[in-house]
């Protein structure tokens, strides 16, 4: 059993607990450098522990994987609740839960990983995604960028353009709090 993840091209800046991603292709070829990998986490209800999903099985039995398990969950989370998630804590251990027990319109923490093999316990938190752009000279929130598929467009994290080429940007700066959506 894998967790789902998305493989992306970008850069991770990881700066002591705030960590971000310059993203730079959402779909590059399995050969292209600065590969990284996305997971994105269910939250539980009252704890708000982290599920890394491997699949889903609805309540007839059928299996559901891949990024698309993230839609089917928006979209038939509340007539399914007794479908299971099978997948991971983010302490590594397997688990297994019902889709009830899930915050099913919490934004997804993202984690991102720089190999694809690597463990779910060694992602780094994203705090923010920045998109570079040739018009601005320095960090701009924007809002979610609606094109985006999901999971990315639903993940717990702040957007921002940033200058094509940067990379020396300083997280603290960057003041504003991502949304949980609950």
């Amino acid at each position: 059993m894998r967790a789902v993840r998305q493989r992306v091209r970008g850069e991770l800046l990881l700066q002591e607990k705030r960590n971000a991603l310059i993203l730079h292709q959402l779909k590059p070829p399995k050969e292209a450098d600065n590969l990284v990998y996305l997971r994105y986490a269910l939250v539980t209800r009252g704890p708000g522990d982290h599920i890394f999903p491997a699949f889903v099985l609805d309540d007839w039995g059928k299996e559901r994987g891949s990024l698309r398990l993230y839609e089917w969950v928006r979209e038939n989370g509340d007539q399914f609740p007794r479908a299971e998630i099978f997948g991971y804590e983010r302490n590594g251990s397997e688990t297994q839960a019902f889709l009830r027990g899930m915050e099913l319109y919490a934004r997804y923490p993202c984690y991102a990983y720089t190999a694809d093999a690597l463990a779910v316990t060694d992602g780094h938190l994203l705090f923010a995604v920045l998109l570079p752009d040739a018009s601005v000279t320095e960090p701009n929130r924007i809002g979610r960028p609606e094109d985006l598929p999901l999971p990315l467009r639903a993940a717990r994290v702040t957007w921002w353009l940033v200058p094509e080429g940067a990379t020396d940007i300083d997280l603290y700066e960057l003041d504003a709090e991502p949304d949980p959506g609950y």
